[in-house]
């Protein structure tokens, strides 16, 4: 038993900076060790300061023990040596007691700033090895493209998996797997000539039959994947030649290609995925710890409930990266059971990474990646309740306004729970009660995911003060996905305005519609048509906005905040560029 563990099964017995009589027997039977060990163990924490010992001699004579370290400083040094060696596994049981501890967490959060970046050894032929460490807050659960939920989930994959076309660096869709493709005069049939020599991680040639398993496997699944409408219109496709895959669709649809060179779109192996497809393994269900296998610059050489390491694959057809390792650790203490509610789900690492929050007095530099994180509150009008009132609906409208105001801007954004700062006066709030057409108060269930709790939960002790009495639920991303959200009257959740921000917005609505009543369904379904219709980026984006219209105008679709995701990088970083939804590219970093 280590020293650290010694001091905290102490500590759990006695507690901190609290005089003891005990004898040399007591702490043998409690460490369970000799005489001899236990007075080793005593002069060890002694000499470190951890403990006084006021020594009485003689048989039975009882000595003072004070503990002098908190719990939670102790378990983070154990924490620290743990990961050094490697030991996460420990090192999250250990740590698991003291996870909600605000000073346990920023003595590692200060020692992780050291521990995570750039690092270079040695390797066996003396050749130099680049490892960046990238500790994250979310728990890996699925790698495969077709099931990834979280934002680091798709982080990783980017880097392993590789699509047809991809966004560069000014948002333009250009060949990956692809060299070139073909469209038909009625756009409704498209040809993909892939590069030759392109091979898996595992060696495998891509051939379009690849391709055609990666499609036919989206298509079959029952999942409520992204953009699964998109994946949907493909009325059929085949592979005409061992490099060419053709295409039918249903009828033009100008998000396609964008949907192409989303992580959803990412090519599979069919040696590697399709291994059970007639077997009896339930095709929805993922084996979740299953080795990765793509065409990315990266393959997955080590992945558990801890650690998923990331090595430069050097056959990678656009070329090698210049890292040869990344480790990307699960932080134990940040385990989703003991998620601090002020995190957010668009901001999953800790170092090089969005939105850090200890970069004080580090000589660190801030720059935007174009992209914004918008949070939204959507209306449930199919429901029988409140707000298939549309007076209660722009009671609702009316609050959120007064909440967060018109500035959208979350850096500046009032704390709706801070009473001093929102709370209406006695003569508003008497006004709205004596006015209204509706009698309070109102219930109303919100609806959210984890990520996304204490946004809701202020909400909620928000809008009581004007009338309303609130029921919040929170449910896994997959059970949002379903009938959860159909069971509420008010959903929060956000909207991530990157380059692929046209085919969120449009999935966006596409969901949203399906909890409106029929009328406002089919109109913002209609207006859906136009915008997969239209050739011109320009016109879609008109479209939507319209939809956005008319939905704010209906008072179905409230904004609360928005604020820009940001990276924060030390000076030494070089390379540093964005794809398409914001995460740094990794395959461009170096370090002098």
């Amino acid at each position: 038993m280590k020293l650290h563990q010694q001091y905290l099964l102490l500590h759990s017995q006695f507690g901190q900076l609290v005089e003891h009589e005990v004898t040399l027997s007591d702490l043998a039977e409690l460490l369970e060790c000799t005489h001899r060990n236990t007075l080793t163990i005593v002069k060890k924490m002694i000499a470190q300061d951890w403990i006084r010992w006021v020594s009485q001699r003689g048989r039975g004579r009882r000595s003072t023990l004070t503990l002098l370290i908190p719990a939670d400083q102790i378990a983070a040094e154990y924490m620290m040596q743990a990961m050094n060696r490697r030991e996460l596994q420990q090192a999250a049981e250990q740590v698991g007691a003291y996870s909600s501890s605000t000073t346990m967490q920023d003595h590692l959060n200060q020692w992780l700033l050291g521990y995570s970046g750039h690092h270079t050894e040695t390797g066996s032929h003396y050749e130099r090895i680049d490892t960046l460490r990238l500790p994250i807050r979310q728990q890996l659960h699925a790698l495969d493209p077709l099931f990834i939920n979280l934002l680091a989930e798709s982080f990783v994959t980017s880097h392993v998996f590789d699509g047809l076309v991809q966004r560069n660096e000014h948002g333009e869709i250009v060949p990956c797997l692809s060299h070139t493709w073909d469209i038909s005069s009625d756009r409704k049939t498209w040809f993909f000539y892939l590069r030759k020599g392109i091979t898996f991680h595992n060696g495998h040639l891509l051939t379009a039959a690849d391709v055609v398993y990666t499609f036919e496997r989206l298509q079959s699944t029952e999942r409520r994947t992204l953009y699964r409408d998109v994946s949907k219109q493909i009325l059929s496709l085949e592979a005409t030649d061992p490099l060419t895959v053709c295409f039918k669709l249903k009828a033009p649809h100008e998000l396609f290609l964008p949907f192409l060179s989303t992580s959803r779109a990412a090519i599979v192996s069919q040696a590697t995925y399709g291994q059970h497809k007639d077997g009896d393994k339930e095709p929805d269900v993922p084996n979740t710890m299953q080795r990765p296998i793509g065409t990315g610059p990266f393959k997955v050489t080590t992945w558990d409930d801890h650690l998923c390491r990331l090595e430069a694959f050097p056959m990678y057809f656009q070329g090698r990266a210049h890292l040869d390792r990344v480790d990307i650790l699960q932080i134990p203490w940040s385990a989703p059971a003991h998620l601090d509610e002020k995190q957010d789900i668009e901001s999953p690492f800790f170092h090089l990474v969005h939105n850090p929050s200890s970069s004080e007095g580090r000589d660190w530099t801030q720059i935007s990646a174009g992209v914004m994180v918008r949070k939204l509150l959507t209306c449930n009008t199919q429901k029988t309740g409140p707000l298939s009132d549309p007076d209660v609906r722009a009671h609702v409208q009316a609050c959120i306004t007064k909440l967060y105001g018109n500035g959208m801007n979350e850096s500046n954004e009032r704390d709706p729970g801070d009473a001093d700062k929102v709370l209406m006066n006695a003569e508003e709030l008497t006004y709205l009660s004596q006015h209204s057409t509706f009698d309070l108060p109102i219930p109303l269930h919100i609806t959210t995911i984890p990520q996304y709790r204490m946004d809701a939960r202020r909400l909620a002790s928000s809008l009581e003060m004007y009338g309303f009495t609130c029921t919040v639920r929170i449910g896994t991303m997959e059970q949002f996905k379903g009938n959860l959200r159909l069971e509420s009257d008010l959903i929060l959740f956000s909207l991530i305005r990157d380059r692929d921000e046209e085919l969120r917005r449009y999935d966006l609505y596409l969901t949203l519609s399906e909890h409106l009543e029929e009328s406002s369904k089919k109109s913002v379904q209609e207006m859906l048509k136009a915008v997969v219709a239209s050739q011109i980026a320009a016109d879609r984006s008109a479209e939507l906005d319209r939809i956005e219209q008319f939905l704010v105008q209906q008072s179905l679709l409230f904004h609360l905040t928005e604020k820009p995701v940001e990276t924060a990088y030390l000076p030494s970083v070089r390379g540093l560029s964005f794809n398409s939804q914001g995460w740094v590219n990794l395959r461009h970093i170096w370090f002098p």
